[in-house]
């Protein structure tokens, strides 16, 4: 299964992933429909979570009033709300917004929930994030390599929140298997969610957690970064070094995965059935991105407003699905 590059230029070129006016003009009309539903396939309180708050408190003023509400679904790391979104009616009064890179693409290639990457459009990456390692800052460790060594020299002692299939899980997994390391030497505890997951880490009830950085930012003053999955490192937020020079000791490297894209997302059927519709979404969304209220509230509160668009953000979760079919097998 491929990304469909080929279907997003064949909308583009019939002006369905672009506006064909004036953000600002277009986005005067209402939206006609009576409600939209934003979808979020896992519990309150995680980033995603956060970001479809944001966008439901300021798109209305852009969709000329139309309200719109958040409803979680969560389960099966994003299988059942994946699945629940897929199911409801495709005429612009459901939308998605999740982490699709990873968790739909691991229920996808996962063949978890029935669910159909071509059945999903995705309109926006709006937020782009990177894995970190994280210790509550009670945690003895200070390096990445004393966390392995503890690992590998005893076994069941450190404890690792996971979610299920995710691209935390699977660097984890793979960094084990490059270090000869068994995984059945760490206690894997799972969640359905990075809220309650960065509460765990926060609250010292996991030694460790392969988890979202910028997502984490919230509980910063709790733990201390080991190593993130970048190719530089990011003093500005997560001062820690790369996780293949945290581990170079061991003369081995292992591949950076991209942490999760949330993005906002709707059924394909919508686009290409109700186009005009989706044209006046996609117009107040746009201008909501550029409203100084929503960013200065989205800056606040550490969450992401960038503007991809379906190509980029295509292109994006294409290179993410490639590591993903790669590895897959060893979740």
């Amino acid at each position: 299964m491929q990304f469909t590059r080929r279907h997003v230029l064949s909308l583009m070129g019939a002006g369905l992933a672009s506006t064909a006016f004036p953000l600002s003009a277009r986005a005067q009309d209402k939206y006609d429909v009576n409600r939209l539903t934003l979808v979020v396939p896992f519990d309150a309180g995680g980033s995603a979570d956060r970001m479809a708050r944001a966008i439901a408190a300021y798109l209305p003023k852009h969709l000329g009033g139309t309200p719109v509400t958040v409803v979680n679904r969560p389960g099966g790391s994003g299988t059942l709300g994946h699945s629940w979104f897929i199911r409801q009616p495709a005429d612009g009064t459901f939308a998605l917004v999740s982490p699709t890179n990873p968790y739909l693409i691991s229920n996808v290639l996962r063949n978890q929930g029935g669910l159909k990457w071509e059945d999903f459009f995705h309109v926006n990456g709006q937020w782009q994030d990177y894995y970190v390692v994280l210790v509550h800052k009670d945690q003895p460790y200070q390096t990445m390599a004393e966390l392995l060594k503890d690992i590998r020299d005893n076994p069941g002692k450190v404890s690792c929140g996971i979610i299920p299939g995710d691209g935390g899980h699977l660097s984890a997994i793979i960094l084990l298997e490059r270090l000869g390391i068994p995984r059945e030497n760490v206690n894997w505890v799972t969640y359905d969610g990075g809220g309650p997951m960065r509460t765990a880490v926060a609250g010292n009830q996991v030694t460790t957690s392969f988890i979202s950085a910028l997502g984490s930012e919230v509980i910063r003053d709790n733990v201390r970064p080991l190593a993130v999955y970048r190719n530089e490192v990011d003093p500005a937020m997560w001062d820690a070094p790369t996780i293949n020079e945290a581990i170079a000791e061991f003369n081995v490297e292992v591949p950076v995965i991209e942490a999760d894209l949330r993005t906002l997302t709707v059924h394909r059927e919508f686009v290409e059935k109700h186009p005009q519709r989706y044209e006046r979404l996609v117009a107040g969304y746009r201008v909501m991105l550029e409203d100084e209220e929503f960013k200065a509230f989205i800056t606040q509160g550490k969450i992401g407003g960038n503007w991809m668009g379906p190509e980029a953000t295509a292109a994006s979760l294409q290179r993410s699905f490639d590591i993903f079919k790669q590895y897959i097998d060893r979740l």
